[in-house]
């Protein structure tokens, strides 16, 4: 009798050592994967629009430089701008690729006109680059610590 308990005991540790090797940490979405959780990370609240993550011209194994880039109508970008910078963004990039800005982001990608800030979320750093298209298209470049 006993040893049909421990037999049962060991069949259902083996089934749980089974299932617990078949989920790994992969099965977890990571946060290098959402932009949303992202954006959450460096401070600042996922806008309502399709995201995509790109990669960062940076290439730092010490550094963690993530960059979002997002567009959409106006309304909802500048709902995102308030939401994360109350007050606005009044900064206008005086001529095209702001040394700061091409640190960050690379070349080609901030024109005259463009809406800039920098600053940090501790220990985020960031820069953010609102276009003045018809939909603007919004770049947050983050670095910090490596995650």
């Amino acid at each position: 009798m006993i040893r049909r308990h421990f037999l049962h005991g060991a069949v259902a540790c083996a089934a749980m050592s089974l299932l617990a090797s078949a989920c790994s940490f992969t099965d977890v979405p990571s946060i290098a994967d959402d932009p949303g959780m992202l954006l959450s990370e460096g401070g600042f609240t996922a806008p309502d629009l399709d995201m995509q993550i790109v990669d960062s011209p940076l290439q730092d194994a010490d550094r963690w430089d993530p960059i979002i880039t997002f567009s959409g109508p106006t309304l909802k970008v500048e709902d995102w701008v308030e939401e994360n910078f109350p007050g606005g963004i009044d900064s206008r990039a005086e001529g095209d690729d702001l040394q700061v800005v091409v640190a960050r982001l690379g070349e080609g990608v901030q024109k005259k006109g463009d809406r800039v800030a920098t600053g940090a979320h501790e220990p985020i750093a960031y820069v953010v680059v609102v276009g003045q298209e018809e939909e603007p298209t919004v770049h947050v470049a983050m670095r910090g610590p490596v995650r």
